[in-house]
């Protein structure tokens, strides 16, 4: 700036000189040396003032470039301090590597003379499970390794900044510069190495990761030849004929080491990835167990609980029932679960019917129940054995003679008018049908169709058996709840089983039917060969535009928003105020009330979220839903809108909620529900009454739940002239206070109003407990006044005219 100064004074002398002298003289001023000078310093003032901007420029752009480096220094540290657990992944894949040496034995070590489908299907199972997991870490590995190499580019890009290499002209500048650059390298340098060290780490890594990763899909694809090749010779011999010497054999302990190793390990993980849902099925259990035990205190307080639990044996046990109708119904919410997973919940619901059953039914079908179980259990054990082996072809062929003799010997017994559910003579049929089967297969070497045959008869056997009686007891208790609720009870959700009703609703069988079907034939390994082409073609993306769907997606979304709606639906119906306006007696209040419809509103919410979620359908197409609606409103909506608001202020003020006892339009009703756009009223004349809320808002309504249902009313009673009034009074107090009906605060009163034309008019005040028995209330008033004034000789006069016939005197009698 100096500089600039000086210039500026050097140019206003210079111009003064110019002004005094002619055109001659000025020329040879210009060439005189002062010129010359004033012209160099100029110049090098320019050159000195660019080159100090220059430097400022750049010793900004240092310190901008240091503080970026210090910045990612900080970084890089925290991502170093979050850095995954290498111990852990080295384990994780050190017990990957064990967990698929495990899945070879059997298949690519010691293969035996052939392949089984159980040995195929449980390995495919585990190395699918391996893989997802290991596809899991190497994300989590992947996206790591992802941030360190980013972070170390952008500090290595540092060393390429040119400002870097630009040194200030000045010493004491250089050497301030140098200092900064120093203590900067000297922070970085530790975390640069840790980078390095962490980056050649993380690659190794993802070496051993993606190496790990073809091992599994490697195997994966030669198990899904195996098993393809399998199922296309299914009733080919794969083993030589039963009574024919092995040509290969291998210890039957080494077999079952192996078996138990993989069907635990299919076990504990399918554990681990269903957790939640375990727990919405012990969930489901407490809120069964909670109800029937429930049912049974009521029962047993009503008196009509029976001491040897005839048609009533869904509460005798209410854990086990609970448990057992519980498993039944909702193990098909596990998507695909292993044999083994299966097993243990067949078993628990098994016995749980045997404990049911436990001096219910006839010895004879006791025992046999034990005995099917028995055999259930074993062939269940015999179907975890993996591998093929002479031992477990004897086994099976002992499993499926016993079961088909025992089937037979049942079916011929004289017992069977002892049956409680006559259709379970069919699925003894089937057992019997299919262990024959599976004993001719297995003795001409065709062993993975014998041992599906065998398992899959006793697979039906015992889920039939156990879904029939799942079925009765279903009904059972709800013909015991249709008894023992009359009214909606607030200990069990104030769930209103008159409306329920006594049977089992049709949906149920139909689950009932297809499930067992699907159990069944899920051990044929040919239905995974029908089903997979169905589950691709339904899950396969097609494309309308810019828009891409499944057919699979579209059903779920149906069936969310129709589960949605048809939940929303149930909630309002069971807790319905039945139609029962001159019941007598006090009805509990109800807290759900109008605000069921806040809770059907929540419910449909919810279902139009995940109804879009799992369609896949973003969610900001609500946008376009809204927009359309609001061109609604504008064009003619508002008496819609207007109603659906009212039903919301109505639920959120409560100004009348579900059974209370209205007055509307001078009529008398009793609340029904409370909908979206419109309510229900039962009148007291018995039909029901649709009020859209706009109405039922902005009208003058009374609501005598408000104040306890009760009601002040008047009668008005007559005497005679010459009645003594204080006795017709007291009389009148006696028998309104003698009446349980009439509250005694107020007290009830009888006041003298005025003299008619016949009679003293007494106007009788009460006040009624409850508004339901006002009208039988009134006329038991009527019949009570008019038997006590009979008995005390009090008259209640009549309207009458007395005729005075007046005679006229003789004379005048002929004019």
């Amino acid at each position: 700036m100096k500089y600039l100064f000086l210039l500026l004074v050097l140019l206003a002398i210079s111009s003064h000189l110019a002004a005094q002298q002619d055109t001659v003289l000025q020329k040879k001023a210009q060439e005189s040396p002062l010129v010359k000078q004033l012209k160099k310093i100029a110049t090098d003032g320019a050159i000195k003032s660019r080159q100090e901007f220059s430097e400022e420029r750049m010793a900004n752009r240092q310190r901008i470039m240091l503080g970026y480096a210090r910045n990612l220094n900080q970084q890089a540290k925290l991502l170093l301090k979050k850095a995954i657990d290498t111990n852990y992944l080295n384990q994780f894949l050190r017990d990957t590597k064990n967990s698929l040496e495990i899945v070879k034995d059997g298949i690519w070590i010691n293969p035996g003379s052939n392949q089984t489908q159980r040995n195929l299907t449980v390995s495919a199972a585990v190395l699918t499970e391996l893989s997802a997991r290991l596809a899991r870490q190497k994300q989590l590995l992947d996206a790591y390794a992802a941030k360190l190499t980013t972070i170390k580019l952008k500090i290595d890009s540092l060393s390429n900044d040119p400002s870097v290499y630009a040194l200030p002209s000045d010493s004491a500048g250089l050497i301030k510069y140098v200092k900064r650059m120093y203590v900067t390298a000297k922070e970085m340098a530790p975390v640069d190495s840790a980078l390095e060290k962490a980056t050649a780490s993380l690659e190794e890594l993802q070496l051993r990761t993606d190496l790990m990763a073809y091992e599994l899909r490697s195997a994966q694809g030669d198990i899904d030849i195996y098993s393809s090749r399998l199922s296309a010779q299914t009733f080919n011999q794969e083993f030589p004929y039963l009574w024919t010497p092995p040509s290969k054999s291998r210890p039957f302990a080494e077999i079952l080491a192996f078996s138990i190793a993989k069907e635990s390990m299919m076990l504990r993980f399918y554990v681990e990835n269903h957790l939640l849902s375990l727990l919405l099925l012990f969930a489901l259990i407490f809120c069964s167990w909670y109800f029937l035990r429930s049912l049974k205190r009521q029962l047993q307080q009503e008196s009509l609980l029976n001491q040897d639990y005839n048609e009533q044996l869904v509460v005798r046990y209410p854990l086990l029932s609970a448990i057992l109708i519980v498993i039944s119904i909702f193990q098909f919410i596990f998507p695909s679960p292993p044999f083994i997973f299966n097993t243990v919940l067949w078993l628990v619901s098994a016995l749980c019917l045997w404990f049911i059953f436990y001096q219910h039914i006839s010895p004879y079908w006791q025992r046999f129940w034990t005995v099917i179980v028995l055999l259930f259990m074993l062939a269940s054990a015999e179907n975890f054995i993996l591998q093929a082996s002479r031992p477990e072809r004897y086994l099976m062929l002992a499993l499926a003679v016993g079961g088909s003799i025992y089937a037979a010997f049942i079916l011929t017994t004289v017992h069977r008018i002892e049956l409680r559910e006559k259709k379970i003579k069919y699925a003894i049929i089937f057992l019997l049908i299919l262990q024959v089967s599976a004993i001719l297969f297995n003795l001409f070497g065709r062993f993975n169709i014998s041992k599906t045959l065998l398992i899959s008869g006793y697979i039906g056997v015992v889920t039939a058996i156990v879904f029939l009686w799942v079925i009765r007891l279903i009904n059972q208790g709800l013909t015991l709840a249709f008894k023992a609720y009359k009214q909606p009870s607030a200990q069990l959700f104030y769930v209103n089983f008159e409306r329920v009703g006594e049977n089992t609703p049709w949906p149920l069988y139909l689950v009932f039917v297809l499930g067992w079907i699907t159990l069944v034939a899920r051990n044929f390994y040919s239905f995974k060969r029908f089903s997979v082409p169905v589950i691709d073609f339904l899950t396969s993306d097609r494309t309308i535009g810019s828009y891409s769907f499944s057919i699979m997606g579209l059903l779920v979304f149906i069936l969310i928003l129709f589960c949605s709606f048809v939940l929303s639906r149930l909630v309002s119906y069971f807790a319905t105020e039945p139609d029962s306006f001159h019941q007598s007696g006090e009805k509990p209040k109800k807290p759900l009330g109008s605000w069921l419809l806040i809770v059907r509103i929540f419910i449909i919410t919810i279902g139009l979220f995940f109804a879009f979620a799992a369609a896949g359908i973003p969610l900001d197409k609500f946008a376009i839903v809204l927009g359309a609606l609001g061109v609604g409103v504008g064009l003619g909506l508002q008496g819609l809108v207007n109603n659906l608001i009212s039903g919301l202020i109505i639920s959120f003020e409560r100004p009348v909620n579900v059974g209370d006892i209205i007055e509307i339009n001078g009529k008398i009703a009793t609340m029904k529900s409370i909908g979206f756009r419109s309510s229900i009223v039962t009148s007291s004349d018995g039909p029901n009454v649709i009020i859209p809320n706009g109405e039922l808002l902005s009208n003058q309504l009374i609501n005598y739940s408000m104040s306890r249902n009760v009601k002040k009313c008047s009668l008005m009673v007559g005497v005679a002239y010459d009645s003594d009034l204080e006795n017709v009074r007291n009389q009148l107090k006696q028998i309104l206070q003698d009446d349980e009906r009439i509250l005694h605060f107020p007290a009830p009163d009888a006041f003298f109003k005025e003299f008619g034309d016949n009679a003293v008019e007494i106007e009788v005040i009460y006040w009624v407990r409850n508004i339901k028995e006002y009208f039988a209330l009134r006329s038991d008033l009527i019949s009570r006044i008019t038997t006590a004034f009979k008995a005390e000789g009090i008259v209640i006069p009549f309207a009458q005219q007395e005729i005075f016939v007046k005679n006229l005197p003789a004379d005048n009698r002929g004019k």
